[in-house]
C-alpha cells in the first residue's frame, strides 16, 4: 500500500460518511477508520466493522487495546473484511484511553506492547502498524523512542505513524496534546535516519501539503489530520501531488449532489446528521458558506433545502478551488 499521503483517524470525525466525503476529493489517500477498542468488537456490536464500501479504500482499522489475546482474536475476525491494513493506537492521549491503560499509556510498557504486535501479526493476513508518539510525560525523546521503536520492530512492525509532538498525560487535555506539546519535526527525521529499513509517516500539525512533501521529503510520508477535516478540498490535489496521477476534479455541485444521494441509502438518521456535519468545511471562504452550513445544520429541513443548496451552487462554483 502507497502511504504517502493519509488522512489521520480522529474520533467522532473519521466515520464512513466523512471517508465517503473524502474519497469524492482523492481516490488514492490512505482513509482510517476512528479508534475502536477490542472490547468493542468482541462484547458489542461487530456491525461496526462493517460500516466502509468499496470506494473508501484504501482504508485502515485502527484499534484501541492492551490485551494480547482480545487483539488476536480482532485481527482474525478483521480477515473477513476488506480492510488493507491494521493499525494499533499508542498515541491517543484522552485521560479515558488512559484509564484503560490503552493509547499513548501503552508508550511506557514496550515489552506489552510487543506482546499485542507479535498476537496480532501471528493471527492477522493483513499488514499490522503502529500509531505512535515521540514518547510521554517528562521521558526523554531520544534513547528512549529508539528502545521503544527497536523493541516493537521485533515482531514484523515496519510501518510508524508518527505525531511529532510528546504526550502529556493526566496534565493536557486532548486538545492541548495536539497544540501545547511542541513540534519536533527532525526528531521524526532522525528516526528514519537511524530506522532505514522501516517504514515513517508523520503526523502533526501539517497545514500546507506542498511545503509538508517537500519538507518531509526523507520520509514516506505524511498524515493531516484536523486540516484535512475543517478543510476537506485540501485533498482535491493530493492524487496529483503525491501520486503522479489525475486529480478527481469534480465541481462542488457534483460532490453534493453525490452525498446526498449517498445519504439517501442510509437508514439511520445519526448517521445522515454525521455527514451533514463532516460536509460543513467543504465550503469554507465560498460566499454562500454560512447559508448552506445553516441548510445543512436543520436536519428537519434539510430534505427541503436540497435543491437550495444545489441551486447555490449550481452557477457560482464549478471546480473545487
Amino acid at each position: 500500500m502507497n502511504r504517502k499521503f493519509c488522512v489521520a483517524p480522529m474520533m467522532a470525525k473519521t466515520d464512513s460518511q466523512y471517508r465517503f466525503l473524502a474519497r469524492q476529493l482523492s481516490s488514492k489517500s490512505v482513509l482510517f477508520t476512528e479508534m475502536i477498542h477490542t472490547n468493542a468488537i468482541l462484547y458489542g456490536n461487530k456491525n461496526k466493522l462493517h460500516e466502509y464500501t468499496g470506494i473508501q479504500k484504501p482504508l485502515v482499522l485502527q484499534l484501541g487495546g492492551n490485551d494480547p489475546e482480545a487483539l488476536s482474536k480482532v485481527c482474525f475476525q478483521v480477515k473477513e473484511f476488506s480492510y488493507d491494513e491494521i493499525n494499533l493506537n499508542l498515541g491517543c492521549p484522552s485521560p479515558k484511553v488512559k484509564s484503560g491503560n490503552f493509547g499513548a499509556a501503552l508508550m511506557a510498557q514496550p515489552e506489552l506492547v510487543r506482546d499485542c504486535l507479535m498476537a496480532m501479526t501471528e493471527s492477522s493476513n493483513k499488514p499490522i502498524t503502529v500509531k505512535i508518539r515521540l514518547g510521554i510525560n517528562d521521558g526523554d525523546i531520544h534513547d528512549s523512542l529508539d528502545k521503544f521503536v527497536s523493541t516493537i520492530s521485533e515482531c514484523k512492525v515496519k510501518v510508524f505513524y508518527v505525531h511529532a509532538r510528546k504526550a502529556i498525560l493526566d496534565k493536557l487535555s486532548p486538545k492541548d496534546n495536539r497544540e501545547i506539546p511542541p513540534l519536533n519535526y527532525e526528531r521524526v527525521i532522525k528516526l528514519k535516519e537511524d530506522f532505514q529499513d522501516l517504514e515513517i509517516i508523520v503526523n502533526g500539525g501539517i497545514k500546507n501539503i506542498e511545503k509538508a512533501k517537500k519538507d518531509f521529503a526523507k520520509l514516506d510520508g505524511i498524515m493531516l489530520g484536523r486540516e484535512a477535516y475543517s478543510n476537506p478540498r485540501i485533498l482535491q490535489k493530493i492524487d496529483s501531488t503525491f501520486y503522479e496521477s489525475d486529480d478527481m476534479n469534480k465541481s462542488l455541485k457534483e460532490i453534493t449532489e453525490n452525498m446526498f444521494n449517498y445519504f439517501d441509502t442510509l437508514n439511520n438518521k445519526s448517521e445522515i446528521k454525521r455527514g451533514l456535519i463532516h460536509m460543513h468545511g467543504l465550503y469554507s471562504g465560498l460566499k454562500d458558506a454560512r447559508r448552506i452550513r445553516i441548510l445543512l445544520s436543520n436536519f428537519n429541513y434539510f430534505k427541503k433545502a436540497k435543491n437550495e443548496i444545489i441551486s447555490l451552487l449550481d452557477n457560482n462554483y464549478s471546480k473545487v478551488a
